[in-house]
């Protein structure tokens, strides 16, 4: 089959599940177009992959060209808020001449494809996902729903009653067409309670970020050497005010002996970081290195470290790649919503510590758990417990949509 992806930020999270996805497409066999903003960097490489890129809005570029120099990013930011405001009667559309680029090369690469899938957000992907459909009755039309829309996050200036109003209105012109509208797993309350009257909604299949790929999952063993040194290993960023590595590096100073040692990877400018690196030679810090690096450090590790994320409704990605590992994961929260825990709560073999609570006590298990014997979950019990967050789950949706009239 030929599939057009429309995903229009290749470099951000929905960018690295399409990535997966696609990924598994091309092992399949399939041919696959991604229509994506041109940005910064170079278009992902993958054998067998075409990219149709579509000039982004001025003000996007700008600030991917400038994004580095404070005083003009600051401008930048400045104007785009203005701009912002004066889409807000016609958010989530901002730009109409942007819209009608994105749509323009959605209906090129789809005249001789079998299914286009447009993934919110931008809403500009669906909008010309479901344009393309329209022209081409053949195609069959899968909008694909990363991110909540309706019931969703808005403008500061909308309420959350508005939004809703216009997340269904929206979807009511945009998904008459569709075949199937694929929503996340954490979406599926509001939906079965408030959309369940829409037009739309038996086209619903709630499935789950695809970022756990198993396919090149590394074999291990089990961990039985109890006596010596366990490896730590943190990858990721640590934005302020999301993310903060000040609990964990607290309860390793209750770790008074040479039991483990702790690598961050990924920023090398968290100042709590490189202050707790100066001060105690367990801990290493390294900034930004290549992902088969990381991949090669994540493998090589006794334990993988995940930190807390203080947003309720932003799932770390990574957590899907430390799994795919079947390594003991040592996990931080700081809050009771935090987005991982139904997660690693399903994978078993975790150590969650409550930020909240005495890094003491946190030691004590700590030491616990890194004392403790730990068997790597099967591949098998993997895919069960995990299936809907596979690429593979997503992709069997695909060819069952693609095949229903027997292409």
């Amino acid at each position: 089959m030929k599939i057009v992806f429309a995903v229009l930020q290749s470099l951000s999270a929905n960018g690295i599940c399409a990535n997966a996805v696609i990924k598994e497409c091309l092992r399949r066999g399939h041919k696959v177009v991604w229509i994506c903003n041109s940005e910064a960097a170079a278009p992902i490489c993958m054998e067998g992959l075409e990219f149709a890129e579509v000039a982004p809005r001025w003000i996007d570029a700008q600030l991917a060209r400038f994004g580095n120099r404070s005083f003009i990013k600051k401008t930048l930011v400045a104007i785009n808020r203005v701009a912002m405001f004066r889409a807000l009667r016609s958010w989530p559309l901002v730009s109409k001449r942007y819209s009608e680029r994105v749509s323009k090369a959605v209906a090129a690469a789809s005249s001789d494809a079998d299914i286009v899938i447009g993934a919110y957000t931008q809403i500009d992907a669906v909008i010309a996902a479901h344009e393309a459909k329209k022209g081409n009755p053949r195609l069959r039309f899968i909008a694909w729903y990363l991110d909540s829309f309706t019931g969703g996050h808005g403008p500061r200036f909308l309420d959350a009653e508005e939004i809703e109003r216009r997340g269904k209105c929206w979807n009511r012109q945009l998904l008459e067409n569709a075949d199937a509208v694929v929503a996340m797993e954490s979406s599926r309350r509001f939906h079965e309670e408030r959309c369940c009257d829409e037009p739309w909604f038996d086209k619903l299949r709630f499935l789950d970020l695809p970022l756990l790929d198993i396919s090149e999952a590394p074999d291990l063993q089990a961990n039985v050497e109890s006596s010596k040194t366990k490896t730590i290993v943190y990858a990721g960023t640590l934005p302020k005010g999301i993310r903060s590595p000040e609990f964990f590096i607290n309860v390793l100073s209750f770790i008074p002996d040479e039991s483990c040692c702790v690598l961050f990877v990924g920023d090398g400018t968290n100042r709590t970081l490189t202050e707790a690196c100066a001060r105690d030679r367990r801990i290493e810090v390294r900034g930004r290195v290549p992902h088969e690096e990381v991949s090669r450090l994540l493998s090589s590790a006794d334990y993988l470290l995940t930190l807390g994320n203080r947003l309720a409704n932003m799932t770390p990605s990574k957590i899907f790649e430390y799994m795919a590992f079947r390594k003991p994961i040592i996990a931080t929260y700081p809050i009771d919503s935090e987005p991982s825990l139904p997660y690693l709560e399903r994978y078993g073999d975790t150590l969650m510590l409550d930020e909240r609570g005495d890094p003491s006590v946190a030691a004590e298990q700590l030491v616990g758990f890194l004392n403790a014997s730990h068997e790597p979950i099967s591949f098998d019990e993997l895919k069960t417990r995990f299936w809907n967050n596979t690429p593979s789950a997503f992709c069997d949706l695909v060819e069952t949509i693609g095949g229903e009239d027997g292409r």
